[in-house]
C-alpha cells in the first residue's frame, strides 16, 4: 500500500489498460472517470474524499473500463488487488459498501439494456410487473414458471389487484406441473433439479446463492420476450442484488440441470464475510466478472453506426477469450459472418454495405462457422478508428443542434422586434455568421481535445510517498 500524488490534469490510468492490478481510493481531492465512449454510462463519474475506483478491473483482472483523471491536486492510496481483498475481509463494513455500490453499477447496466429493446414502455409497480411474468409464462405454456410466479403473487399480493385471475390460473395448470416447484434441502445446500425456478424477476429476495455444483440461468423478460442475461456456473455468484439492496429481483433465476447452491441469508453475511475470506473473495471476483462483461456487452451496442459496433465486438470477444489487444498472433473465434451480425440483431442480407467493409479487412477471414482475426493490434487500431469517427459525428452534432438553437432564438427575435433598416440587418447576419465561427473553433478545439495525447505524458506522478 502506498500514498502518489497527482497533479491537476494527470491521468491515473488509461481506459484499456491491460496492467489493471491495482485499486485506488481517494485520500484527499477530486478524480473524475471518463469513457471514450461518451454514449456509455458511468454509474459515478467524480470521486472524492474517501471514495474508491478501479475495483472492478483489477479484481477480474481484465483491462480498464474507463479513464482515470485527477480533476484537482488529489492523494490517492493504492493497494494491490490481494491488499484490498484483505481489507474487504477485515473490515466486512468496507466490504458491505463495496457491494452496494457493485449492486447499483450492475443493476444501472442492466436496465440500461433493457432500455435499447424497450424505448418508450411505461413503468410498472412491482404487482404489476409480477402478474404480467406470470400471463407470459401461463400464455407460454411454462406451467412450472407460472405455477411458481401464481404461488409467489399470491404470498405477496393475498389480496392484490390480480388475486381472483391469478388463482383460477394456478387451479388451471396445477395438474400440468411436472416436477418439484420447491427445492431439496441437504443442508447447508438447496437442490433444485433441471429447469427449476430458483426466484423470479420482482419478487423480494433474503438469500444470495453461490453455486457448489450445476449451471443457473439469469433471464429477463422485455416487450413479451425472454432475455438471456447471462448463464453462471460452478463458483459463480448470484442474487446479491436484492440482497444487499433491498429492492426487487430484477431478473429471474432458473436452473439447468441438477443443481446444488450454497444459499447466504442477509442477516449472515457480514459473519459469513468475517469468518470465511475465501468466500469473500469469491463474491467480489465473481461480481467484478460480472459488471465487466455486462458493460462491454452493452458498450459495444452503444456506437451509432454498426460497422463500429461489430470491431467493438469482436475486440471484446478477443478479451473474453484472454487474449491481448497488442497480441500479434492470429485468433481463431467459433462463429462465422452471420452468427457476427446475428449477435447484435442485424439479418446480414440487409447489411450489404457493412458486409462489403469486413470482408475488405485482410486482416479478417470468416469461414463457415469461424472468424479468423490474423492480428488482434490491427483490429484493435481499426475498432478504434472506428470509435473515433463516431465519436466525432457525437460532437459535429452537438455543434449542429447549438448552431440550430442559435438560429432558431435568432429567429425568434426577429418575430418580435420592429422592422428595422437595411445597414442594421447587415450588422446582424455579420454577428450570425461570426457566431457561426466562434462554434466551428469551439468544434475544433473539442476536437483537437479529444486527439490521444502520448502515452508518457498522460501518466504524470509528480511525487509518490511510501507507506
Amino acid at each position: 500500500m502506498k500514498k502518489s500524488l497527482f497533479k491537476k490534469g494527470a491521468y491515473i490510468y488509461i481506459e484499456g489498460d491491460e496492467d489493471a492490478d491495482t485499486v485506488y481510493i481517494v485520500d484527499k481531492g477530486v478524480v473524475q472517470l471518463d469513457r471514450y465512449n461518451k454514449n456509455a454510462p458511468i454509474y459515478k463519474n467524480i470521486l472524492k474524499d474517501g471514495e474508491f475506483f478501479g475495483v472492478i478491473a483489477s479484481l477480474c483482472n481484465k483491462p480498464r473500463m474507463e479513464s482515470a483523471i485527477a480533476r484537482s491536486d488529489s492523494v490517492v492510496t493504492t493497494f494491490t488487488k490481494q491488499e484490498f481483498i484483505n481489507l474487504l475481509s477485515k473490515k466486512p463494513q468496507i466490504a458491505i459498501k463495496v457491494l452496494n455500490y457493485f449492486s447499483n453499477e450492475l443493476r444501472a447496466y442492466n436496465e440500461m439494456m433493457i432500455a435499447l429493446k424497450d424505448k418508450g414502455v411505461e413503468l410498472e409497480t412491482p404487482e404489476e410487473a409480477l402478474y404480467n411474468h406470470i400471463r407470459y409464462f401461463y400464455n407460454n405454456g411454462s406451467n412450472n414458471f407460472a405455477y411458481y410466479t401464481c404461488k409467489r403473487y399470491l404470498e405477496l399480493y393475498p389480496q392484490g389487484l390480480f388475486a381472483g385471475v391469478v388463482r383460477t390460473m394456478m387451479e388451471s395448470i396445477k395438474d400440468k406441473v411436472k416436477g418439484a416447484i420447491v427445492p431439496v434441502i441437504q443442508a447447508p445446500y438447496k437442490v433444485y433439479g433441471d429447469q427449476q425456478m430458483i426466484f423470479c424477476e420482482d419478487e423480494p429476495g433474503n438469500e444470495m446463492y453461490i453455486i457448489k455444483e450445476g449451471k443457473v440461468k439469469i433471464i429477463k423478460l422485455s416487450s413479451e420476450s425472454e432475455i438471456i442475461l447471462s448463464v453462471l456456473k460452478d463458483g459463480d455468484v448470484f442474487g446479491e442484488m436484492a440482497l444487499i439492496s433491498d429492492k426487487p429481483r430484477n431478473a429471474a433465476a432458473i436452473s439447468w440441470g441438477k443443481t446444488m447452491l450454497l444459499p447466504i441469508k442477509k442477516e449472515s453475511l457480514v459473519a459469513v464475510m468475517e469468518q470465511m475470506p475465501a468466500i469473500t473473495q469469491l463474491i467480489f471476483k465473481e461480481l467484478s466478472h460480472r459488471i465487466w462483461f455486462t458493460y462491454i456487452q452493452l458498450e459495444s451496442q452503444l456506437y451509432d453506426k454498426p460497422i463500429t459496433r461489430i470491431y467493438a465486438l469482436l475486440e471484446n470477444k478477443l478479451i473474453e477469450k484472454g487474449i491481448s489487444l497488442k497480441s500479434n498472433d492470429p485468433v481463431k473465434l467459433n462463429f462465422g459472418i452471420d452468427e457476427l451480425f446475428r449477435m447484435l440483431g442485424y439479418v446480414a442480407s440487409r447489411m450489404e454495405k457493412t458486409t462489403n467493409l469486413l470482408l475488405s479487412d485482410s486482416n479478417l477471414q470468416f469461414n463457415v462457422g469461424e472468424t479468423i482475426i490474423e492480428k488482434p493490434s490491427q483490429l484493435t487500431a481499426k475498432a478504434k478508428y472506428f470509435k473515433s469517427r463516431d465519436h466525432m459525428a457525437i460532437i459535429e452534432g452537438e455543434e449542429e443542434e447549438k448552431e440550430v438553437k442559435q438560429k432558431e432564438a435568432i429567429a425568434q427575435e426577429e418575430k418580435v422586434e420592429v422592422k428595422k433598416p437595411a445597414v442594421e440587418e447587415e450588422i446582424v447576419a455579420e454577428t450570425v455568421t461570426a457566431d457561426e465561427v466562434d462554434s466551428f473553433l469551439q468544434y475544433d478545439k473539442k476536437a483537437k481535445e479529444t486527439t490521444a495525447q502520448p502515452r508518457e505524458e498522460l501518466h504524470t506522478i509528480s511525487e509518490e510517498i511510501e507507506i
